[in-house]
């Protein structure tokens, strides 16, 4: 698995700063959270027509942190963070190149500032989401070679944390992902040594995240989640074998919907 250097800065970075973030939240209200998920990424080209899709095979397993508890008393100003690391399985569909079946690593990480007004509490924040699919070296049922791909995104959430005051075991979160900046970088030297790896930078899409958590007591939590993202079609990268230029290339338009449940439990 290759990660680039970049992703390499921002991960040590969102690490560090989670660390510290931690230590001074953890006698309030950090929780571990668990849970399961379905997967489901396409890719369609220019004229809207399907072109690939990767499938969860079973379900994607995400393991985390995060605090997202409003404090009633106090500064009215809140910060909240969310933590979690995926390992995941997908079933690789494509109209020209056959299937194949793949390895997924996901990491997302995000922090917010929030204003509490009554039961709830709006929020902005700063977004980085870290993709890897782990395709190099495989085979499609067609006998094309696959590579390995890294998908990053950097984004502004947009939204509100809803504590009803008359059902307190009840607790609604709902965000706007604003994206800032992506970048996708497709491992064609996986192919062969000749061919340079191809980067193409992303700048138009939109996401969106609902989660619904309802306290069973003893600190434990049981909740569940949707997520969507609409990313349009990449600028384009040059491709180069040997050092000459080959082709021309770009990401398409492409979703992902992910639709999950999961156990959390506080730490205090």
């Amino acid at each position: 698995m290759k990660i680039s250097t970049s992703a390499n800065t921002i991960l040590i970075g969102l690490f560090g700063f989670f660390v510290l973030i931690i230590q001074s939240s953890l006698v309030h209200s950090e929780e571990v959270t668990f849970d399961l998920s379905y997967y489901d990424y396409e890719e369609t080209d220019d004229s809207g027509n399907f072109f690939m899709s990767d499938e969860s095979d079973i379900a994607f397993v995400s393991l985390g942190l995060r605090d997202w508890e409003t404090r009633p008393t106090g500064n009215p100003w809140n910060f909240f963070h969310t933590l979690e690391i995926t390992r995941g399985w997908v079933n690789y569909d494509s109209a020209s190149t056959g299937t194949m079946d793949k390895d997924y690593y996901k990491f997302r990480g995000e922090v917010f500032a929030g204003y509490r007004l009554g039961d709830i509490t709006p929020i902005v924040g700063l977004g980085y989401r870290w993709l890897y699919d782990d395709g190099g070296g495989s085979t499609s049922s067609t006998g094309h070679s696959s590579y390995d791909r890294q998908s990053e995104y950097l984004y502004l959430p947009l939204g509100a944390i809803y504590n009803p005051s008359k059902f307190d075991k009840w607790r609604i979160k709902g965000q706007f992902n604003l994206f800032l900046d992506g970048q996708q970088t497709s491992y064609a030297s996986d192919i062969s040594a000749g061919f340079n790896d191809l980067v193409n930078d992303q700048s138009d899409g939109w996401g969106i995240d609902f989660n619904i958590d309802y306290n069973l007591g003893d600190n434990a939590t049981i909740y569940g989640f949707a997520r969507h993202w609409d990313i349009g079609k990449s600028e384009i990268g040059i491709l180069t074998y040997a050092g000459l230029v080959s082709w021309y290339a770009w990401e398409p338009a492409n979703t992902t919907t992910e639709i999950g449940v999961g156990l959390s439990y506080k730490l205090y």
